[in-house]
């Protein structure tokens, strides 16, 4: 390893963001606590754009599975699992054959069926693999202290990507929260 991929190790990124904003030390703990990722809550309506369970497994391999809301109507999500590795502050994977043998589209209410339609996996596989096929992206952590809401911000092949960035909160997995998708703009 170069001495810089040292230091841009040991420093953290930089993202520029709010200041009040620190790096989560460990972005897993809540996850062995037994709670579950909420991106875009709504913490009134009880719902998540996306949610993500964590387990560690061995070295720094993370086993990942994520539902993404796609549509409210038809009820329709994205199911991947997959593993990433720790490096560092950060959870990172590749966009290949590995990670997209663990790609399904579901009914985006439990128990999460399986949807035999092939025609929404291909569309969003398309989008997913024109833009990041064979990429590394990571995804960090950053909390404000005493704020429930915590910012994930992420990078593509080591550059910052906006587009990735969103809030999420830490929920119980008995705490009665469902998939809702984001409004279309």
């Amino acid at each position: 390893m170069s001495m810089l991929a040292a230091l841009l190790l040991l420093s953290g990124p930089n993202f520029d963001i709010d200041p009040a904003y620190r790096p989560v030390g460990d972005p897993l703990a809540e996850a062995r606590a037994g709670r579950i990722q909420c991106h875009d809550p709504d913490v009134a309506a009880h719902t998540c754009r996306i949610m993500t369970w964590f387990s560690e497994g061995a070295g720094d391999k993370v086993q990942v599975r994520q539902l993404t809301a796609l549509s409210d109507s038809p009820a329709l999500a994205a199911e991947l699992r997959m593993a990433v590795t720790r490096e560092g502050a950060g959870l990172c994977g590749v966009v290949d054959d590995a990670y997209m043998a663990g790609f399904r589209i579901v009914g985006s209410r439990a128990p999460y069926a399986p949807i035999t339609d092939k025609r929404y996996a291909i569309l969003y596989r398309d989008a997913l693999v024109s833009a990041l096929w064979n990429r590394k992206t990571c995804s960090y952590g950053y909390a404000k202290p005493g704020d429930p809401l915590q910012l994930e911000v992420g990078t593509v092949d080591g550059q910052f990507a906006g587009e990735m960035m969103s809030n999420y909160i830490w929920i119980g997995a008995g705490a009665g929260y469902r998939l809702k998708a984001r409004l279309q703009v």
